[in-house]
């Protein structure tokens, strides 16, 4: 686990509701873990919340990871904002 510094992290919720399998689930999983800029991995039902810094990974690139594993991706909430809405990626 990586140590939280003074850095602002954000948060978001992305739904994937083609990750109905454990196989799934772990390839997201192992995409996301140890990605640089990303803080902390959740897996949850058909989907994944991640704390990241903004300033070293954007959520577009998130999606775009995730996409390129054949991962179908739609923002479910930021957190921290609250804002809702369907990935552009």
């Amino acid at each position: 686990m990586k140590i939280a510094s003074q850095t602002q992290y954000e948060e978001i919720d992305i739904s994937i509701p083609n990750m109905d399998t454990a196989e799934a689930e772990k390839s997201a999983r192992s995409i996301l873990q140890n990605r640089r800029g990303v803080y902390a991995v959740r897996i949850i039902e058909r989907g994944v919340w991640i704390e990241y810094d903004p300033s070293q990974i954007s959520t577009a690139h998130i999606y775009e990871l995730l996409n390129a594993a054949g991962l179908q991706t739609e923002v479910f909430q930021e957190s921290m904002s609250g804002l809702t809405g369907v990935s552009s990626v």
